[in-house]
């Protein structure tokens, strides 16, 4: 009973002083007066050795400073009393690099446009001559004779991709054969140009997060796409040392993106020695931690090729992703009819070999997005690069990336266990062949995964087990005691390095930014707001759905608003108005709310959408009768073609199959 009523004594009195004029931060509530002795608690709070009340208070004032600095936690709203700078580190097409001329400025092609690109860079201006010279004669006399039996159609599309993606090829030692650059920021997004900032914000909107702790705490690290993930993080080593310095501050937080897990991966390896002092949090958002079964897919060229699939449905899917409308990749159907089916899988071999030599072979990156546990088959099949002695600076760098990624959970653990929290915010329940990048779907894992689209969840999560994409679990493991199921029952998080710190959101696509609610959970995770999914889950349940409110949030509402500001509003209708103000409400109202229903945002987007096309703010909506038409049409001419002459087989092997296949 008597350290019971000191306890609570000690707590009123932190309570009391925490008001006073000594002017301690919230975190001194986070100190406890106790008259045992001292301990520093599991959560950094610190317990005051005291010979009495007064004694302690004594204490408190004469060094405050070191109470302000005992425990950075948390205030009573639950945030950080500290706000800590956070570094991005972006996702494969989130920094820019270009190919440098002489003095080290963006090289320009024939054309007068610089070579860069977030992702690939291509010089525009040889696209139509490397074409004609590589593929018009073997093309030609491919359709004339139906066979490539001299390969010259196939050479022909192999240096038609070397030399189309030449800008970003590697060497054998694992360097950029050209003079590339990567564009970098020395600032924080308040310090960037218009244009930095802008494109900043459409490639990682984070407005909602900035508008919280503001644009000179955000800090946006690049790094190349044709490197080594381990120099790259040796950069974000350098980078986090200038953001210390110019901030004033001891830590930062990471924020990592897509790829950008890979350089956290590298340089938590890099530094595990030192019990990273820099770093105050992490949170990880579809997070490339363990690779992608796409890349392991592409390096061990496992392709769906069922006739099916590639010679029916890939390439309507496709041409569906553009514009809605699988009309051209039935088109392309037929046309590939023109071919026999041995030249158009000959054509496809040649172009893997050129995408692979090209961009991946030589390159670390790239390596690094291979599951770990597709290494060591990767490492058989290109057996060449850890025995052939002219590799011998390449192979220890792919060594070192895999053994950095087989030390993550140990080295996060160093975080976690030191009170500095690790988080995971990832999609799952999708295959590769779903919106965005949908030409994945060729990939064979796209009939077992169970991703965001893009990587699968158990790299993204850290170790979650999962069920194919759209299907449940088996028992043994959905009424496993300790099981933590997703509500679609296709996936397992307790397997996971850090369960309590992973929020999933069922039929999240990779590109995360168009869902506010994700955007919102990181600026909460970021200043502590949330430190488990304990905390707030009425709000942030650990499983959540998914919504698009980018066209909400990115032009239909300050498209509304400019209607709003306009003093002379006579040329509207009235209900006209009276519509786009409920429209804009209801988009508003809906941004408040932060579980996600795909179906009502959509909705809500489209009424708003609506409500702008009647006062003319937004065109109106396209006819899309004749497209309908046209798409089935196609169709069933292809449906038609392959039933007389079978899926897959060119006008040609009828010689061989006959007709009417069965």
């Amino acid at each position: 009973m008597k350290k019971t009523s000191k306890r609570v004594i000690a707590i009123l009195l932190a309570v009391v002083i925490s008001f006073s004029v000594i002017g301690m931060t919230a975190a001194s509530v986070a100190t406890i007066v106790n008259l045992a002795e001292p301990t520093e608690l599991a959560d950094g709070s610190t317990v005051i050795n005291a010979d009495s009340i007064d004694e302690a208070i004594e204490m408190m004032k004469s060094n405050p400073d070191m109470f302000k600095a005992n425990n950075p936690q948390g205030n009573a709203s639950g945030k950080d009393a500290v706000i800590y700078p956070t570094v991005i580190i972006p996702g494969i097409s989130q920094s820019i690099s270009y190919l440098a001329d002489e003095n080290g400025n963006p090289a320009v092609n024939s054309n007068g446009s610089e070579l860069s690109g977030g992702l690939l860079i291509i010089d525009d201006s040889k696209l139509v001559p490397v074409i004609a010279n590589n593929l018009a004669g073997p093309l030609v006399k491919a359709l004339i004779t139906q066979s490539d039996k001299d390969g010259m159609l196939a050479d022909g599309v192999y240096k038609t991709v070397t030399e189309l993606f030449a800008i970003q090829s590697s060497n054998k030692h694992g360097l950029p054969t050209h003079n590339l650059k990567t564009v970098s920021y020395q600032t924080s997004v308040a310090g960037m140009s218009q244009d930095d900032r802008d494109y900043f914000y459409r490639m990682i909107p984070m407005q909602s997060i900035t508008d919280e702790v503001g644009e000179d705490n955000l800090y946006l690290y690049a790094f190349p796409l044709i490197g080594d993930p381990m120099e790259s993080a040796k950069g974000l080593n350098d980078y986090i040392q200038m953001v210390k310095a110019q901030k004033g501050v001891d830590k930062v937080n990471i924020v990592t993106i897509s790829l950008g897990g890979t350089i956290l991966t590298a340089y938590l390896d890099l530094y595990k020695d030192t019990g990273y002092p820099d770093i105050n949090r992490v949170v990880n958002v579809v997070a490339c931690l363990n690779g992608t079964d796409v890349m392991g897919d592409f390096y061990l060229r496992k392709f769906n090729l069922d006739d099916q699939f590639f010679f029916g449905d890939f390439l309507p899917m496709i041409m569906k992703e553009s514009n809605g409308y699988g009309t051209l990749g039935y088109i392309i159907n037929i046309a590939l009819k023109i071919m026999p089916k041995s030249v158009i899988y000959s054509i496809l071999t040649a172009a893997v070999d050129g995408i692979i030599d090209t961009l991946m072979l030589n390159c670390p990156q790239f390596w690094a997005m291979l599951p770990s546990d597709r290494f060591e088959e990767a490492k058989v099949k290109y057996d060449f690069i850890w025995t052939d002695p002219t590799y011998h600076l390449l192979a220890p760098k792919l060594d070192a990336f895999q053994t950095a990624k087989l030390n993550l959970v140990d080295n996060l653990n160093v975080l976690m266990n030191s009170g500095r929290l690790v988080h995971n915010v990832a999609g799952y329940g999708l295959d590769y062949s779903v919106q965005d990048y949908n030409f994945f779907g060729v990939m064979m894992s796209s009939q077992t995964t169970n991703s965001d689209a893009i990587i699968d969840i158990d790299s993204t999560t850290l170790g979650a087990t999962y069920a194919k994409a759209g299907t449940v679990l088996p028992d043994e493991i959905l009424f496993r005691d300790g099981a933590i199921v997703s509500p679609d029952g296709s996936v397992d998080i307790s397997t996971c390095a850090f369960p309590e710190n992973v929020w999933l959101f069922g039929g999240q696509h990779h590109e995360v930014g168009r869902n506010d609610v994700v955007i919102k959970l990181i600026g909460k995770l970021i200043t502590g707001e949330i430190k488990s999914v304990n905390d707030m889950s009425d709000a942030y349940p650990q499983f959540n759905g998914n919504r698009n409110t980018k066209n909400i949030t990115r032009w239909y509402l300050e498209e509304a608003e400019e209607v709003f500001a306009e003093t002379d509003k006579s040329m509207y209708a009235p209900e006209d108005l009276a519509e786009l103000e409920a429209a804009y409400n209801e988009a508003q109202a809906l941004l408040q709310t932060t579980i996600c229903d795909a179906a009502v945002a959509d909705a809500t987007s489209a009424r708003l959408l609506n409500a702008l096309r009647s006062v003319g703010k937004e065109g109106e909506a396209e006819d899309e009768t004749m497209d309908k038409i046209l798409e089935a049409i196609c169709k069933f001419l292809d449906d038609t073609v392959t039933t007389v002459f079978g899926r897959g087989n060119g006008f040609s092997d009828i010689a061989s199959s006959g007709p009417f296949p069965g």
